[in-house]
């Protein structure tokens, strides 16, 4: 059994899947902004709602940078230098290992594709990564699209400022999938392509996946994107693929089962 710690900017998810990739039980909780309190609730819930005889190997998502199984920057997280990995195995005495939520996302939807697949989450903030023929790719596994810096309408800000689902529900004080109107959908589809325009010409991706609360709503701006996504792109650069996540919110989750599995076949 594998437990995968999907560690989110508002929400952790926490998950048992077993050995041939089934999720078997998962609990969430609010992701507490102190280092500290955040890595107690975090032992408490899997104390109170897991087997720990069951489980053989632990698996945690978190945003940001990691560096040799050490977050050491986690983006939103107001958190630094987290050694979750040594905690955790002096507390359970099990193999752990770490790697930036959107990498693992990645790894899970494009892990069977042949090309290059371009993983976003529109979520919190705005997560990326990049897969290779099936792997990750190792130039990517720093890569924080949401960070990166444009001029929009007359000023500097970050693209996740503008086009998370956070900074989407702020703007329209609702939630994005009560979002109704064309006009403001106009306006969301401009704020994602502010990003989507430079990475798929820098990256050239055969196929760009959606995830997060704003991603999975894909179906609901897919034609009206892909057709201004299309009007904008060079052209010598192929028009990608957009794809929905398939495995919706959970995509993070099965990216931790798959990478845990990966590792466990280089120990």
């Amino acid at each position: 059994m594998y437990l995968c710690i999907d560690v989110g900017g508002t929400k952790t998810l926490i998950a048992l899947v077993d050995n041939r990739g089934k999720l078997l039980h998962s609990v969430k909780f609010l992701t507490n902004e102190n280092q500290t309190k955040f890595y107690e609730s975090l032992l408490q819930q899997i104390k109170v709602n897991f087997v720990l005889a069951d489980i053989k190997t632990i698996s945690v998502a978190m945003p940001g940078i990691i560096k040799r199984n050490r977050a050491i920057w986690l983006g939103n997280l107001p958190w630094h230098d987290f050694d979750i990995a040594k905690m955790l195995k002096a507390e359970f005495n099990l193999p752990v290992y770490v790697e930036n939520d959107a990498n693992l996302a990645a790894l899970a939807e494009a892990r069977n594709t042949q090309g290059r697949s371009l993983y976003f989450t529109f979520s919190t903030g705005i997560g990326g990564g990049v897969i290779e023929n099936g792997a990750l790719v190792k130039r990517y596994l720093d890569f924080e699209p949401g960070h990166i810096e444009f001029i929009y309408d007359g000023k500097k800000t970050e693209w996740e400022d503008l086009a998370a689902a956070s900074a989407i529900s702020a703007k329209y004080k609702k939630l994005t999938s009560e979002i109704t109107d064309p006009a403001d959908w106009h306006e969301i589809i401009r704020r994602i392509l502010l990003g989507l325009i430079p990475l798929t010409n820098s990256i050239k991706p055969d196929r760009i996946i959606f995830g997060g609360p704003l991603g999975l709503m894909l179906n609901t701006y897919r034609i009206p994107l892909r057709r201004a996504l299309q009007r904008k792109l060079p052209n010598n650069i192929t028009m990608p693929r957009l794809l929905l996540a398939k495995y919706g919110n959970f995509s993070v989750i099965y990216g931790c089962y798959y990478y845990a599995k990966l590792k466990e076949t280089h120990r």
